[in-house]
């Protein structure tokens, strides 16, 4: 039995990233455009092969790898104010960036059979490594996912802030010293 995550659009065979933002774009979502030029001047994002167009949030656009991936592009930083990735956050294989264009080969999660307790559990890991819980409402299956291994993780990142901009600034000191040691 195949699971699949309910994509926006599956490609009939594997199309280059820049092919599926263009196909994208000319259906009508201009988001797209941003990413085009910057994808399509970096040779090993222009490589990239994806199967389908999973979903895109305000900042952040997902496809499906064809080997199995969630790669996901955002227009700036994904994480809140820089924080440091954690262990609710959805394993991250490979990231880099063009320019305020970011790129993140993730694991791929499965949603199927998820309920209300899992989204309570995401948001007591979430706060018991300090940070504070946004965007996530007690119901917002839609937010989190499951691991072959049944680790419960984080899709998006922006639901895990620093409480304050004091409490990132010395997260940002802490992780400094302790660096420099």
């Amino acid at each position: 039995m195949k699971i699949s995550n309910n994509p926006y659009e599956t490609y009939p065979r594997p199309i280059t990233l820049h092919k599926a933002l263009s196909k994208i774009s000319k259906n009508g979502d201009e988001f797209a455009n941003v990413f085009i030029e910057k994808v399509s001047s970096d040779s090993f994002l222009a490589s990239q092969n994806v199967k389908s167009y999973l979903n895109r949030g305000s900042a952040a656009i997902v496809f499906e790898t064809s080997d199995g991936q969630i790669l996901k592009l955002t227009e700036g930083r994904h994480f809140p104010l820089n924080r440091p990735h954690e262990g609710f956050d959805v394993p991250v294989y490979k990231k880099g960036h063009i320019g305020n264009i970011y790129y993140y080969f993730e694991e791929k999660l499965y949603q199927h059979g998820l309920s209300d307790v899992f989204v309570k559990e995401v948001k007591k890991s979430i706060r018991e490594k300090g940070y504070r819980t946004f965007d996530i409402n007690d119901n917002a299956i839609h937010q989190i996912g499951l691991s072959k291994e049944g680790k419960l993780y984080l899709l998006d990142s922006e639901c895990a802030r620093y409480k304050t901009v004091f409490h990132a600034l010395f997260d940002k000191i802490k992780r400094f010293v302790f660096k420099k040691f």
